[in-house]
Formats: C-alpha cells, structure tokens, sequence
C-alpha cells in the first residue's frame, strides 16, 4: 500500500516545531501538498489544546478557506477527527474476521435472540460491493477460495460465496469446538473431542474435495487452536491443560490455560513442541513466536523460524529474542517474518516493542520500543511489515493508533469527529492486503445499549477538503447550540454559581487528600475504611452538617464486615422533600492506598460539602460518601434500601468516581451520564465555572451510577476520568498522592458546586407523563409539579419528519394536541421563577401511548 501520512495525535514539541508548525507536528510532504507553515493554524490548535473549540474550530475553518486550505486539510484532519474515510457495515457485531486473501469480512450478531454469522466482500470505494450472506451460526471460517465453513451441531457446513456450491459433512462420533480453513483454502482443521475419549479434544484434517476428517497425531494432552501455515508445509497449534469441552459455563474458551506452542510437519509428521504460551504465525509462514519462561524465572520471547524444506534431523532450537523480568503477552509475528511484535510493562503500564528476529540464528536481535505514552498500549497487530496497529487505554474506552516503524509517528485511526463524545472500540482486524482496518465501536458513545456496530476504515483513501469542512462546520454549530444553551440556563443564576465555584480551594483539597492518604487502604475490612468513616464524619460537622453514618454488614467479598456511609444534608429552603444527591466512594481496592481510585471524588465532594454549606437552594442536596464500592456496590445498595423505606424522593444524582488523574497539562474528564439534560449542564458548568475540558460518554455500568439508575431512572450524571479508567495505577497499589493533580480534582469540584446548584434551584423533571385515553383528540397529562415556583409548563411535538414543534405553554398539567399536528413523540418540561426549567424533558413516544 501507499506511504501513509502519519504524525498526530502526539504532543507537538515547542520550540523549532512551532516555527516550522505545519500542524507543530512535523506532517510529511504527501499530507502538506505546497501547504506553508501558517500561523492561525498554530492558534487554532493552541485554543484546541485549551479547550476554547468554538475559537479553535472556527481558526481551523479559516485555514481551510485560505489560499493553502487544500494543502492543510489532512493536518486538520489529524487533529480533529478521521483522517480515512469509515463506512458503518452493520449497526451491531462481534467475532470479526477477514478471509486471507482480503476478498471477504465477517462479522455475527443476533438476529431476533439467534447468532447469525454474516460474510460480505470486503468495502470498495465506501461502499459494500454486494449484500452480505447470512448464516445461522455463531462464527466460522473464512478461505482464501470464497469458502465460509462453520458448525452446525454434529455436521460441517462448507459454503462458496461466489457459486452458493454448498456441502455438508457428518460428523458422526465427534464432538466439534471450532474450525479453521488454511490460507489457501483447500484444507480445514477441526477442534473436536471423540465420544469415548473423555474431554480430550484433538485436531483433524480435513481436504478437498472429500473433507474426510483425519486425526492428527499430536501426542497427550488437549491440542486445539489450529494455525495452518501458508504454503502448507507445516501446522501450529496450541497445547492446552484444559478442554475447551470441559469450560465452565460463562468462561469463554479462550481463557483455557495453555502450556506451549506445537509445530506439526504435516509431509513427515514430525511433531515439535515448546512450553510456553500461545503461538503467533506470520502471514507469509516463515515464523512462529511465544513467550515462556526461563529456569531462572524470567520472561522470554521466543522465535522459531519454519525451514522452506522442513526441519533437519536435530531438533530445531528456537531463538531467545527477548529475556526480561518485566511482564510480557500478546507476541505478534510481522507478514514478512522479520520483527515480533509484543508488550511489556516495563514500569506500571503497558508498552509496545518490536524485536527483530536474526536471518538464520546470527547477531543480535534489535529491540525498538514503538510507544511512550501515559496510557497502556497493547494488542499489536500487523498492518504491513512497516506499520503496526496498537490499542491505547483501558479496555472500556480503547482507541486503535496507527503507529509507523519507520518514521517513528503514529496517528489515531478511528474517532467519531465530535467535540465532546468519545468513541469506545472493542475488536480489530487489520486487512491482509494493508487495504484497511475491520472494528468493532461504540461511535455514538453509547455504551449501555447492547449493540456495537462494525465498521471499516479505509486506508486507501484519505477524507477530502470539503469533508473535513463539512464535519467542522456541523461540529462548530453543535458546540454554540450546547454553550448557548448552556449560558441560558445559567444566567439567571450565574453571579451566584460563581461565587461558589470561586470558593473551591485546591489547598483544602489536598489536605483532605493527605488525611485520607495516611489511613493506607481503605477496603471494607480494612482499618483505614473506619478511619475514613470518622474522618469524613468529624469533617462534615466541623461545617454545620448532622452526618448520618448508615452502619451496615457489607457481605460477599468484604467478608461480613461492618462499614457505614456518611451522610450529610443540606435542607431545601422551599422543596425539602426534594433531594438531589452529589456522591463518591471512598473505598479502595485491597492493597490500594486508592488516591484516584476513589480518595479524588471523595475530596472533590468534600470541598463542595464545604463550600455549599452555607448557600442551601430550593431543594435538598445530599452529600453522599459511599463505602464498599468496591466490594460490589455495597454501599450504594444499603443508601438505595434505607431511601426507598424513608420514602425519600431523589430528584437527581450525580457521582464522580475518578477524576484525579491527567496524562498531560490538560484537565480534562469524561461526563458519565444516564440523562441527556444532566450532561448539558455539566459541560456548560465546566466551560462557565472552571477550568475543566469535559468529554460525554452514556455510561454508568459496574459503578455506584448503575445502583442509582436501577432505583431511580434516567436522572443520573457525574464525572470520570478521560480517557476514561486511563490511569495506568488503576487498581493498583501504585495509586499514591503524588500521581494526582489536584488541580483537576478542583475543576471537577467546581464543575460539581455548579450542576448540583442548577439542579437543585431549577423545576424537578416532570413525571407521570400519559395519554389521556378518554379524550376524542390527542391529549396529554402529567403529575403537577411540586415546586410552588412552576408557572407554566414546555410542550414540544415531535412530527414524522423528525422535526419538533413547540406549542404554546399550559398553565395546568395537561395539553391537547392540534388535530393538524401528526405526533411521533411528546416532550414536556416544567418552568419555574426567572424562566428556569427542568434540567430535561419527559417524553412519552408513539410506541408507549
């Protein structure tokens, strides 16, 4: 494939590249055209890197317009999004794969509760060349020939995708576990057990035409994860210590324990094996990689060429490329066979190296590290022999990067080319013609609806000018809708919010930090986790508050340890039946002094306790510190359980759970949010009240978000880290005081004060919202709300052309809608003093009338 450009998303260096700045990040020729080094580009990209994106988006588009536009258009690209063009192959998928000669992709998903398997030509042009085949099955093969093989219970399904030929073969006497077509197509392995065999699985060969399976003779043990090398010759497989027959039931199979790679010379039958784990084979056969242990106990990367004529007499002595205490997974072997991809930790987070593997045993292989960054980068995976695809974060918010070996730059491969929202992927597979790359991505940032969708990024092809203008130009009116919006919510407030904001102290906030860093760990049974309790207690009535302390047995894995929460409450000055709540944990993990994890969204709601306590609003805010997190959500569990007997009524709720951590200068965080209006608010009190640059993701699964969501609907919002759980020391006992910028701790603190104050002086959410079914026309009615502020309430209309249409305000909780109006959907909110109204619509759709 053609050179590609590569070099952003990596800091720009000051000095000499601000000079020079073409993008400060030092673009190749092929991407800057006759470009020149532009000034306004340089400001642009500072007022991005500060967060100012309307300034930012607005410099870029002037760059874009001028006389050198075309010629900068890629650079932006990088800096703002894609820079290849990405075409949705289906709205939800898993289990990708890509035929070896490239032809053909796969993807399964379940199609009304069943696994279809689905394999279409591989995207041309921006387009799917043809409609993809379905397959009722979980997953197959893919052959270089068109071929898709799969498992249907006892038989062996082999399809062409080009002639619909289709034959089927008995499996009589076998227990199947997956299949595996060789490169070339004309023969397949299968994993299967024998009846009478006990839950030993073996491998068996099977060719064409008649697709008779043979069993090869791979000695004792379980044998399974078939890799037929290309050219035939050989065969490598994976010894494993349990069956994949015998998994128990929710551990996927890839978690058997492996004990070592197995090299089978299919011509002689000669059988070769290591100890070690999983093998990696190259695509052109000529080398086979894994990691093992020395006697001395240190970690190693082993390498095995595979001779064109076969092995000679002696056994074959595989080559030490690597040998290293530090942590070692994930060998990829490069197509051409010379380099092995891998990670290591060298320190407390994962990097990626390369290691060359001599010609013919000789010299010294060549170790090159490829990333340095903050986050974990895992997962290599071959592009070409010259450029490798690397996962950066933590596995709920992993980003892909294309790195180049050659220039030493990498680039970020798949965005979604917002502002705010991020874009989570879960799977890769890079094309074996280096076309492009298959994904697996949540584009939206959803990451609690179920679907993933499969997408393809062209790496032929790089976006045009317009189109680069194009998303800038819907970016830019996204992001002034959003901050408009925002400054009107807030303005009949805003000199008050300030105050409050401006309170915040980073000096107090580190000194609560410091108190809670010397209780050491603070798991449920740990000593520190009753430290903490009285600490949090004597704190909260130093400022006026009665702390209730919810003492409770935390079960499961905190053993039936007493532990408690702290409460505090601030009374609503004309709601007080109405609570809002602000909440954290404070427990940590075993072992885990838990700075970040969760020492940072304690001390952030400590100061907002503080800073608000004297500034009570129209409703109740709760200041809620939650033990046994970390044991299984215990605590949020037990305040859920006593709220629910008081009968409390709980408004909103916003949870912050990690926020201490930054990888750069910049003091950015993730809104983690159920509930549209609750995230506009956020992003408008950050941007309005602080210094804090804050992204979105709908997300809350596994945390204290998730109890409050279950009990209380969509009315949840809060604050995590970006990118998000991007701390290399999460979970950690790494997680210490020095590694947390409290500055950002403070940002989040006033982002905190401001969307609790909004919350909780504005109208509640509507509730009740119905058809009202006796009425000949269409008409709605709905709870009254139960602030004494609510004047008058928002009706919108949603028609079938997506567009919405405000009608006039009601006074009464009620509204009939205009026989001329076609409705879709029916939006109400309520408005209280100085025009102030609900943080969100309730909305009742057509389906639900």
């Amino acid at each position: 494939m053609p050179s590609l450009p590569v070099s952003a998303i990596r800091r720009p260096c000051l000095g000499a590249c601000l000079v020079i700045l073409s993008l400060a990040l030092a673009l190749p020729a092929t991407v800057q055209g006759q470009a020149q080094p532009s000034p306004a580009l340089q400001e642009a990209y500072f007022a991005w890197d500060e967060g100012r994106y309307v300034e930012a988006v607005e410099g870029y588009l002037e760059v874009l317009g001028g006389p050198d536009g075309q010629g900068h258009a890629q650079e932006v690209a990088l800096l703002t999004g894609e820079l290849h063009p990405v075409l949705e192959v289906d709205d939800d998928g898993r289990t990708l794969a890509i035929s070896p000669d490239g032809r053909f992709i796969q993807w399964s998903r379940q199609v009304d509760g069943e696994w279809m398997t689905f394999v279409a030509p591989t995207p041309e042009a921006g387009e799917l060349p043809g409609e993809p085949h379905g397959f009722a099955a979980r997953t197959g093969s893919l052959s270089a020939g068109g071929h898709f093989a799969w498992l249907d219970d006892d038989r062996l399904r082999i399809h062409h995708l080009e002639t619909d030929d289709a034959r089927e073969i008995a499996l009589d006497g076998l227990r199947p576990v997956a299949v595996t077509f060789a490169p070339e197509g004309e023969e397949l392995y299968l994993n299967a057990g024998r009846e009478g065999d006990g839950d030993r699985v073996h491998i068996f060969r099977l060719a064409s035409p008649e697709w008779t399976p043979q069993r090869l003779e791979l000695g004792e043990g379980h044998a399974a994860q078939p890799q037929p090398v290309a050219g035939g010759r050989y065969l490598v497989f994976s010894r494993v210590s349990q069956s994949p027959l015998s998994v128990p039931e929710g551990q996927a199979e890839t978690e058997t324990l492996e004990t070592g790679p197995g090299v089978l010379e299919l011509e002689t039958g000669r059988l070769t094996t290591f100890s070690g784990g999983s093998p990696s084979v190259g695509a052109d056969g000529s080398v086979v990689a894994w990691l093992d242990s020395s006697p001395e106990g240190e970690n190693r990367l082993r390498a095995l060429r595979l001779p064109d004529a076969g092995f000679s007499a002696s056994a074959p002595r595989p080559l030490t490329l690597v040998e290293t205490s530090d942590r070692l997974n994930n060998p990829a072997v490069a197509p051409d066979g010379s380099r092995v991809a891998y990670q290591a930790m060298p320190r407390v987070r994962w990097e990626l190296f390369t290691a060359s593997v001599p010609a013919g045993g000789e010299g010294e292989p060549q170790v090159e590290q490829v990333t340095r960054e903050v986050q974990h980068d895992q997962f290599p995976a071959w592009i070409s022999d010259t450029q490798l695809l690397g996962m950066k974060g933590e596995f709920r918010h992993r980003r892909s990067y294309l790195n180049d070996l050659e220039s030493g730059e990498a680039y970020r491969l798949f965005h979604n080319n917002t502002l705010r929202t991020i874009a989570p992927e879960y799977e890769w597979v890079p094309d074996p013609l280096s076309r492009g790359v298959l994904l697996v991505a949540e584009r939206d940032g959803d990451t609690i609806a179920p679907e993933r969708a499969v997408f393809w990024v062209d790496l032929t092809r790089t976006v045009s000018h317009d189109e680069v203008v194009g998303r800038l130009e819907a970016a830019l009116a996204h992001e002034r809708d959003l901050l408009e919006r925002g400054r009107e919510h807030f303005a009949p407030i805003a000199d008050e919010v300030r105050a409050a904001a401006d309170a915040v102290s980073v000096g107090r906030i580190y000194h609560y930090a410091e108190a809670l860093y010397s209780f050491g760990p603070k798991w449920a049974a740990d000593p520190g986790n009753q430290e903490a309790i009285e600490y949090l207690a004597e704190t909260l009535a130093s400022w006026g508050y009665e702390p209730e302390l919810q003492w409770f047995e935390a079960g499961g894995r905190a053993g039936g340890v007493r532990t408690a929460n702290v409460v505090a409450t601030l009374p609503g000055t004309e709601n007080p039946e109405l609570i809002y709540l602000i909440s954290s944990h404070f427990d940590s993990v075993l072992r885990s002094p838990g700075a970040d994890d969760n020492s940072s969204g304690t001390t952030a709601l400590l100061e907002a306790a503080r800073v608000l306590a004297d500034r009570p609003q129209r409703a109740t805010i709760q200041f809620v510190f939650l033990t046994a997190e970390e044991a299984g959500l215990l605590g949020a569990r037990e305040y859920v359980r006593r709220a629910e007997a008081d009968g409390l009524h709980v408004a909103g709720v916003l949870n912050n759970d990690m926020i201490g951590f930054t990888r750069s200068h910049r003091l950015d965080n993730t809104i983690r949010y159920s509930n549209d209006g609750i995230r506009d608010i956020q992003h408008a009190a950050s941007h309005m009240f602080s210094d804090l640059i804050t992204y979105d993701a709908r997300y809350y699964r596994g945390t204290d978000a998730a109890v409050f969501f279950d009990a209380y609907g969509d009315i949840v919002g809060g604050i995590g880290s970006y990118p998000v759980l991007h701390n290399p020391h999460y979970h950690q006992h790494s997680d210490e005081l020095w590694t947390i910028n409290q500055r950002l701790v403070a940002a989040v603190s006033r982002t905190t004060v401001a969307s609790i104050m909004s919350l909780a002086d504005g109208p509640s959410r509507v509730t009740g919202l119905h058809r009202v079914e006796e009425e000949a026309e269409l008409a709605f009615a709905w709870d009254p709300a139960p602030e004494a502020m609510v004047t008058a309430y928002q009706v919108r209309v949603q028609t079938p052309d997506g567009e919405w249409v405000e009608l006039e305000p009601v006074t009464e909780p009620r509204v009939q809608v205009p026989s001329e109006l076609e409705a879709v959907e029916v939006a109400v909110r309520a408005v209280g003093a100085q025009g102030r109204t609900s943080f969100d619509d309730r909305r009742l759709h057509r389906d639900e009338w």
